[in-house]
């Protein structure tokens, strides 16, 4: 279940205020840019030049007239007249056809047009590199490098708090955009900024905070507070532009101009953005103060003598000395740190090929194959799990439920077979070799919040769809039932489902039974409580050991047994010291033919997959996580998960790994299954690949 919490209710636990404006640190610009010809200085950005710091540029927004280009002495070089830019963004090493530029974009105030541009080495002269249509007209826009996929995204911003973010693809010499994500905020933005190593999207919502959201498409609408209006935060009543100072191995600075306050609001990068300092800039003998500052930009590479440890550009929205069009400040950023107190942070080169700071314990893979969406729309599709056919592996299947409507049947090319309306269908597993008739079938249980039931299915080999199996409605005791699992004890090879319960915690284990009419029934055995909210649950048969997510604690492991009690060992937790983000949700094993294998775990709420050895005491072993590539976008926000090890014919010899995608974005439309292969996953991990388990051999 997905966790929306409401920042709002947690400011208390923001830093206190910040000093006022009479009280602040101040620094003084070493020069300032001529005049912004259109006399709309807004929000600046710098160029770095390939090999020669010495002839970077300060490209200075107008939100009047265009955009200029300035030399490091302050002088104009240039000016594209293209008409109210009110932000300026830049990506180096984008890929342009065969080509690698450095990629310049110009979003035009209140238009959807965002202009498109690269500088020549030699001329610095701009280059046209086209433009691109949004649906938004515009308040904001910054530019986005994934350091996870290596793709290149554009943020776009309303007056109404709409945000969109568009894939930038150059591949074939001309750059085109499409559409992935959009959201609102809730009212007016202003300035926004990608944080490319963190994979975070701030957004300055004028009046009311500084936001932090995920940056990839898949990360949702999902935030976080940074800071909010005073009294309850740090800023004065208005917020403009958002920019970050880089630093090597994730060091650097978030920033916002805190325009009624005349200054600059700094973060730190990592972690949860902690209040580092705020700073403005005094006047000196040729250079006025910076008033009502609204973009700025910073690197921390040193430039030259008079910028040693890195530049600060900003706006400055009154420019009066002598009194002129307004203009942008250049400011030593070694004098902010010296200003701040702060310990100087190792610089960060952005044009460097594979200049990410940031380095991942998630190795990632793509999907190889996905499924059509569930035929329900919202939060609706859930869990999944794999049929082995008994004679032709072509003819398996993958039954995942739809939580709105029933279950919904596919074939391994991912199109719809069997859709089973029977309720809201939360979860559903299955295991072999139940004796029915004198016959061996695949049992398929669920559980149906409709009904507050275990429903019961098995599979017909000959058409491979679901039939009705149950002898009764077999209503359960506890308040909602959720997730569901399946165990055969090694010792008499009986059937037994476990049932567990949205919110409460409870835990049903059924003894599944053959009737003389040839039906199934059910009968309660053990009941025991985990604590609170349980989903995801998966049994290791050969072990008789149960495995049950409690979705805001941790993984916890249980004896399986019918006569055991409810002793219990916990493998992992959310805290920070575990390894699971919650919510804690799908549970599932990958077996190898020796007893030994993998215990697979969706941590959803950082859309990443943890695996633990089986046996032991399931020491932790790494996670992954599943990106866009190869036409299929990446999985987020996983409920219900399965893993087999068996070989899934041709494309998938080694096994698959199947998991429900929260955000099916490319296109967007319900949501569905994505399938992995599973000799992917083993590279990323270092893991085993074993095919000689057969899943259809337990409890024969």
């Amino acid at each position: 279940m997905k966790q929306f919490l409401l920042f709002f209710f947690m400011v208390t636990l923001l830093v206190m205020p910040a000093t006022a404006q009479e009280d602040r640190i101040e620094v003084t610009a070493v020069l300032e840019t001529q005049p912004s010809p259109g006399d709309g200085a807004t929000a600046p950005n710098i160029w770095l030049h390939p090999f020669d710091l010495n002839r970077s540029l300060i490209l200075g927004a107008d939100d009047n007239q265009g955009f200029g280009l300035y030399d490091l002495e302050g002088q104009s070089i240039g000016f594209e007249a293209i008409g109210s830019v009110l932000a300026i963004d830049l990506r180096y090493n984008f890929p342009l056809g065969r080509a690698s530029i450095g990629l310049i974009a110009a979003a035009i105030e209140d238009q959807s047009t965002v202009y498109l541009y690269s500088i020549d080495e030699e001329s610095l002269e701009l280059e046209p590199r086209g433009q691109i249509e949004t649906g938004v007209a515009q308040s904001g826009m910054c530019l986005y490098h994934s350091s996870q996929t290596d793709r290149f995204y554009v943020f776009v911003t309303s007056g109404t708090g709409d945000v969109e973010q568009h894939l930038l693809d150059g591949s074939t010499g001309t750059i085109t955009t499409r559409l992935l994500r959009s959201f609102n905020v809730g009212s007016e933005t202003e300035g926004c900024a990608a944080d490319d190593d963190f994979r975070a999207f701030y957004v300055s919502e004028g009046n009311v905070a500084l936001w932090r959201y995920g940056a990839e498409p898949e990360a949702g609408d999902t935030r976080q507070i940074v800071d909010l209006l005073m009294p309850r935060g740090n800023i004065t009543e208005e917020i403009e532009g958002v920019s970050i100072l880089y630093g090597a191995e994730g060091a650097g600075y978030v920033m916002v101009s805190n325009e009624k306050n005349h200054s600059f609001l700094t973060y730190a990068r990592a972690g949860s953005n902690a209040l580092i300092g705020e700073f403005g800039i005094a006047e000196t003998d040729t250079a006025d103060r910076v008033t009502e500052p609204t973009g700025f930009a910073g690197v921390s590479l040193a430039i030259n003598d008079q910028f040693p440890a890195g530049l600060f550009v900003t706006s400055d929205d009154r420019n009066s000395n002598p009194t002129d069009n307004n203009n942008f400040k250049l400011v030593s950023w070694a004098d902010v740190e010296t200003a701040l107190g702060l310990e100087p942070i190792a610089p960060l080169d952005r044009r460097a090929e594979g200049e990410s700071a940031f380095v991942s314990d998630a190795p990632s893979v793509i999907a190889a194959l996905e499924t059509q969406p569930v035929p329900s729309g919202i939060d609706a599709a859930d869990d999944p799990a794999i049929w082995i056919h008994p004679t032709d592996i072509a003819l398996s299947t993958i039954i995942g439920t739809d939580k709105t409507s029933g279950l919904v049947v596919y074939n391994l090319d991912g199109t719809i077979l069997q859709a089973v309306d029977i309720g809201r269908v939360n979860n559903v597993d299955l295991r072999y070799n139940f004796m029915l008739n004198g016959e061996s079938v695949a049992v398929v249980t669920t559980t149906n919040r409709t009904t507050n039931s275990l429903d019961i299915f098995i599979v017909n080999n000959e058409t491979r769809l679901l039939e009705p199996a149950a002898a009764r409605l077999i209503e359960s005791a506890v308040e909602e039932v959720y997730g569901i699992c399946q165990y055969i004890s090694p010792t008499d090879n009986a059937h037994y489902a476990f049932v567990n319960s949205a919110d409460t915690g409870e835990v049903e284990q059924y003894l599944l039974t053959a009737t003389a009419d040839g039906k199934i029934d059910a009968e309660v055995v053990r009941t025991f409580v985990v604590g609170s909210q349980t989903e995801g649950c998966v049994v290791d048969d050969a072990n008789s050991i149960l495995y049950i997510g409690e979705e805001a604690v941790g993984l916890w492991r249980y004896s399986a047994s019918p006569d055991a009690d409810d002793t219990r060992i916990q493998i992992d937790n959310t805290t920070l010291e575990g390894n699971l983000t919650a919510d804690v949700e799908g549970v599932s094993i990958y077996h190898i033919g020796d007893g030994s294998g993998y215990l697979v775990v969706s941590s959803q709420g950082s859309s990443e997959f943890a695996i633990y050895e089986l046996l032991g005491d399931n020491a932790y072993l790494g996670k992954f996580t599943v990106i866009e590539g190869a036409g299929i976008d990446g999985i987020s926000g996983t409920d219900g998960i399965d893993v087999t090890n068996f070989p899934l014919g041709d494309q998938f010899p080694e096994g698959v790994f199947i998991a429900q995608d929260d955000l099916n974005i490319d296109p967007d439309d319900n949501q569905n299954f994505k399938l992995v292969s599973w000799s992917v996953i083993a590279e990323a991990l270092g893991l085993t690949v074993d095919t000689t388990f057969d899943p259809r051999t337990v409890g024969r």
